[in-house]
């Protein structure tokens, strides 16, 4: 069977979190996020890639500095290993990865973004699409912009479709049969989690952190 990027990242780096924040920090080295951004990012819990993260930094392969009272983390560019590592991550580095980081430019005005559809189910063929749900304050022609570059490094067509977090819950309650396909089966999150898709369901409920 051929080996995919997935596949290569997960034999690489079996650790998820550090996997995630590896990819995340250091393909974007002019970046410093503090923990719970990069958590929301990777989808991952706080706590647990916080003890990653300072594994990664006392290794040397991260930065942390304090701003204000938050602790950032990102690359440290000088590690003798930076150019190799950022290499091979850009090469290996999965589907959610790619799409992770080409939103990251609007990364504080997305609620949750998720792949749907036969990839999500891991039903797909070389010629699936991939299919794209974002939540937040992104208009359709700024999602396809971001999303243009990436299309390149998977060799697959992107397909966005974008949701207010109002146009989104509205849909859930209608309960089209597209939006109970999309509840219902599985889903990829590229930004944030399946709490997070929840809870913008729930009416009155204020926008996840």
């Amino acid at each position: 069977m051929k080996a995919t990027y997935k596949s290569a990242s997960e034999l690489l780096f079996p650790l998820q979190y550090r996997g995630k924040a590896l990819a995340l920090l250091l393909l974007q080295p002019q970046r410093a996020l503090h923990v719970r951004e990069i958590a929301r990012l990777t989808g991952t819990v706080a706590g647990t890639m916080n003890r990653e993260l300072d594994r990664l930094q006392r290794a040397g392969l991260l930065e942390k500095r304090r701003v204000g009272n938050q602790l950032q983390f990102c690359a440290n560019m000088q590690h003798p290993v930076f150019p190799e590592l950022s290499a091979l991550l850009r090469k290996t580095i999965g589907l959610a990865d790619v799409l992770t980081l080409a939103l990251m430019p609007a990364a504080d005005r997305i609620v949750v973004a998720f792949v749907f559809g036969s990839i999500a189910r891991a039903g797909e063929t070389a010629a699936s699409d991939v299919d794209v749900i974002i939540i937040g304050g992104v208009e359709f022609g700024e999602a396809i912009h971001l999303l243009y570059d990436a299309q390149s490094d998977l060799q697959r067509e992107i397909n966005p479709k974008v949701y207010s977090p109002e146009e989104w819950a509205a849909s859930a309650v209608a309960q089209s049969p597209f939006m109970q396909d999309v509840l219902l089966k599985p889903k990829l999150f590229v930004m944030g989690a399946q709490c997070d898709l929840d809870q913008l369901a729930q009416p009155g409920q204020d926008r996840p952190a």
